[in-house]
Formats: C-alpha cells, sequence, structure tokens
C-alpha cells in the first residue's frame, strides 16, 4: 500500500489514514481541481523500483524502508552495491596515514567492516549487477573478506570490484600483508557469468582446477597484485572470452606471455621485475606498454594497429620495441631521452602504414630534433603529427640542424605541439614540416602541458604564466610569415 511521504522529515506523512481500513476509505475528487499528493512512484513495478535504487547510494536506497510497507525490503534487491566511505558518509582528514595514527585507522577499519557485514547481512544476494569494495584492507580482514568475496560470487555478480589500496589521499599501513583472494570459489560455479574482474592490493595464488565462473570473464585488471607468471597465465587460459587484460605494478612477473585468441586490449604498466613479453593474440589490436625496457616477441599479432611504448629510464629508446607489425597504424612512443637517429631507424618498412604520430619528449633535444623528421621520411603516409614536450624556457639561440633529403610528407594535415615553451627546436622543426607538408590544414599550438592517465590525454594548467606568455610571443613572432594560408592555425 503507498502513502505520500514528507519532503522534511522522509517519514509517511498520512499516519492517521493508516488506521482505517481499505474498504471504509473514501476519496473524493474534484472535477475542476487535480488531486494533489498522488504517490504516483509507488504504484510502480518492483522491478522498475529496484533499479531506480540500485542509482543510488546503499544509505540512501535502505533509508526508503521508512517510507511505508511497500519500501521497506525493497532495497535489500538493489544489483549495485559500491561499498566505500563516502557510501557510510564517513569521513578521513587529507593525507590520512595509517602508520602515524593506527588508533584512528583501527577504529575506522572496524566502523567499516561492521557496516558492509550489515548491508550484506541483510541483501538477498540475488542477481547482482556490479560489487565492489573501496578501502584499504590487508590479510588481517581475510575472514570478513573471504565472506565478501563468497557473497559476490554466490550472488552472481557480472563486475567485482576489490580495491584494498590507498585512495583519496589515503595512505595503507606499510609491511601489511596482501589478502589471498580466493579462487576457490570460482572453480565450480554454476550460473555465474562474471564479466569484469578488478583487483588491486591482493595475491593470487594457482588452484588445480580451472576456474568455470571465469568463463564470461570479458575484462581482468590487476593493480599491485602479487602473482607469478603461471598462475596469471592459468587464469588467462580459464577465461575463454576474455578482451581486455591489464596488468600495473604486477612485480612478481618476469617472462610474461599472453597466449589468447579474443584479446583485443592488452596493457602492462610498471611490473618492475619484468624481463620479457611474447604475444601470441590473433585478435589483438591494441598494446600498451609503460616501463623500463624488456624483450618483445610479436609472435602472433596480425591485426595490432595501436601501440603505446612509454619509456620511464634514461637512454633506454621505445623504439627497440617495435616489431614488424603490417596493421600498425598508430603509434604512440615516450622518449626519456634524445633519439639517436643512426641506431634506430635502419629498417624503414616497419612504419609504413602508420597513420597518427604522437611522440613524447622528456627533455630537450637540439640539433636531435631531426630524428623526428627521419621517423616521418621512414614513416611516409602519416595524417597526424602530435609533439608532447615538456621543455624550459631558453634564450633564442640559432640550431644547425641536419635535415633529411627528400622527405615530402604527402599527407599530413594535422600538427599538433602540447607543452610548447619556445623551444628553439621546435620552431626549426616547424619551420622544416610547414616546407614539406603541401597538405597540411590545420596547426595547433598549446603552452599548457598534457598529461596521460586512463587511456587519454588531460590538459594541465600551466603555474608559470610567464612562460605561456613567453611561449605564444615567440610563435606569433616568428611562424605567421611561414603558414600557407590555407593551413588554420590556434595557439593557446
Amino acid at each position: 500500500m503507498g502513502s505520500t511521504s514528507s519532503p522534511a522529515l522522509g517519514w509517511p506523512s498520512a499516519i492517521a489514514d493508516d488506521c482505517i481500513p481499505p474498504k471504509k476509505r473514501k476519496t473524493w475528487y474534484s472535477v475542476e481541481q487535480p488531486v494533489q499528493n498522488q504517490d504516483r512512484i509507488s504504484v510502480l513495478p518492483d522491478d522498475l523500483l529496484i533499479k531506480i535504487l540500485s542509482l543510488m547510494t546503499v544509505r540512501e536506497a535502505a533509508v526508503t524502508a521508512c517510507l511505508s510497507t511497500r519500501w521497506r525490503h525493497l532495497w535489500k534487491n538493489v544489483d549495485r552495491l559500491i561499498l566505500d566511505m563516502s557510501t557510510f558518509g564517513m569521513q578521513v582528514p587529507e593525507n590520512s596515514n595509517n602508520n602515524e595514527n593506527p588508533d584512528f585507522w583501527n577504529q575506522e577499519t572496524t566502523k567499516f567492516v561492521t557496516k558492509v557485514n550489515e548491508v550484506l547481512h541483510h541483501h538477498y544476494g540475488k542477481g547482482m549487477n556490479k560489487f565492489e569494495v573501496r578501502f584499504p584492507l590487508s590479510s588481517s580482514h581475510a575472514v570478513e573478506l573471504d565472506r565478501w568475496v563468497a557473497f559476490a560470487a554466490a550472488s552472481g555478480s557480472k563486475k567485482i570490484n576489490l580495491f584494498l589500496s590507498g585512495y583519496h589521499g589515503m595512505v595503507t599501513a606499510q609491511h601489511a600483508e596482501k589478502y589471498n583472494f580466493p579462487l576457490k570459489h570460482f572453480v565450480d560455479l554454476r550460473g555465474c557469468q562474471l564479466r569484469h574482474l578488478r583487483l588491486s592490493m591482493c595475491t593470487l595464488e594457482t588452484v588445480s582446477a580451472k576456474l568455470s565462473a571465469f568463463s564470461y570473464l570479458a575484462s581482468l585488471s590487476l593493480f599491485r597484485v602479487s602473482v607469478i607468471d603461471s598462475v596469471a597465465m592459468n587464469i588467462m587460459s580459464s577465461c575463454h572470452a576474455l578482451r581486455r587484460f591489464c596488468l600495473q605494478r604486477c612485480d612478481w612477473l618476469i617472462n610474461m606471455r599472453f597466449s589468447h585468441a579474443s584479446l583485443v586490449d592488452l596493457i602492462v604498466r610498471a611490473c618492475k621485475g619484468l624481463i620479457s613479453i611474447s604475444i601470441h593474440a590473433e585478435r589483438l589490436e591494441c598494446f600498451e606498454y609503460k616501463g623500463h625496457k624488456v624483450d618483445v616477441e610479436y609472435e602472433c599479432t596480425p591485426v595490432l594497429h595501436k601501440l603505446r611504448a612509454i619509456f620511464v629510464k634514461n637512454n633506454e629508446c621505445p623504439l627497440d620495441f617495435l616489431g614488424t607489425l603490417p596493421k600498425l597504424t598508430a603509434l604512440t612512443l615516450q622518449f626519456p631521452t634524445c633519439l639517436q637517429v643512426s641506431r634506430v631507424l635502419q629498417h624503414s618498412k616497419r612504419f609504413a602504414g602508420l597513420r597518427n604520430i604522437i611522440l613524447c619528449l622528456l627533455t630537450s633535444w637540439k640539433t636531435s630534433i631531426s630524428s623526428v623528421s627521419y621517423l616521418l621520411k621512414a614513416a611516409p603516409l602519416p595524417e597526424t603529427l602530435v609533439l608532447q614536450v615538456y621543455g624550459n624556457l631558453q634564450p633564442p639561440n640559432e640550431l644547425k640542424v641536419k635535415w633529411p633529403k627528400k622527405c615530402t610528407l604527402r599527407r599530413l594535415h594535422t600538427i599538433k605541439i602540447r607543452g610548447f615553451s619556445g623551444e628553439p627546436e621546435l620552431m626549426c622543426l616547424l619551420s622544416f614540416l610547414l616546407k614539406r607538408s603541401p597538405l597540411l590544414k590545420k596547426l595547433d599550438i598549446d603552452t599548457h602541458p598534457h598529461k596521460y592517465r586512463f587511456n587519454k590525454w588531460k590538459r594541465e594548467e600551466s603555474e608559470d604564466a610567464t612562460m605561456c606568455y613567453y611561449a605564444r610571443g615567440v610563435a606569433l613572432t616568428h611562424l605567421p610569415h611561414e603558414i600557407p594560408s590555407t593551413v588554420m592555425f590556434r595557439i593557446r
């Protein structure tokens, strides 16, 4: 039975009417005046109401139980449980550290665990779409965590996210033993259609049987997870529908082989112990690697068309990371130090199909800037060139750069420079490109740096207004007379 509610108190407003038997209750309607305060939401089907409640936090959904008997148990069916500090209205000071204030954190952890247990105790645990826990916990909470994972598995969750690392300024306790994620719950689990699994600050150990519950898994993401090569490959073999595999800061990996028939997107970032990678994936389209130099063997990657090689150590060249990739059309490279042309650009055929090139230059290149032009010459069909630079304010000077001969970029139509600060070598490069790009349509210069996060470039506001002003002045002074009238020029 539905009833109207008071916006101010959140309690039923017509409490007295509830005492009148339904058969004796009369409601008069006026033809001229519309009915006021009708509770039209409560007459909706349960399935629709549960979908609405699932869009709220657990705390907000549970409050609706006080509206009427009609709403009392609806929240226990929500198919989306995101359990974190904001869900329970918990406040934590910025940059709070477990080690500096252990008593406070012990109290907060106990409070969080108790609240999660209360929610799961009342929830019906059926038809779950997403189950997420986000709080810095460790192996000392293994009993509770095991119970939560068992709940998520038994409820048929399609998405399970377990983030046990610090977030929002929190720092996890040092030397805390990682929680051992119980793969046993996913061995013989019928009816489970888990699609996405994301784990953070966990340990994965091998199991003797196949993980049947991972048969539908399409996305697997491991962040700061302690897992060895054989276990990672064993898990991957159970994921028959796996399309996206992300490994980040998994330092136990050494010689990793990715062999999968359905894999489309592969991401490997900052795995310090890694020595080699081999890939056998017929459908792999995108491969991203960030970290130190490793040996890569492309056993079978016939359709790989997007590659990101983001190197972080000096004197390591990301071009050495490339193999023979006939379908490669988009390439992103980060150079910690300047590139030596003679050493890396000897086999130009591997760049023949490139259309989009992004180069991240972390240091000043000076006369070595000609390496960019040699790369473009080795890739004769680029359409878009993006330079992400991190330069410093430099006094103007003349550079004697040796440019390649017979270099015409017949399809280049867009040039973008991000983080431009008036570097003389970039001015020389732009002058060269403007003369060698007959179909150029757009030149975009941004004095603000961009950072690559979560597969996207994000523009950042520069704190040095003087540098931005100087850079714009350099560009506006020297470039306009070299830019053809058919090219749209913009500087920010």
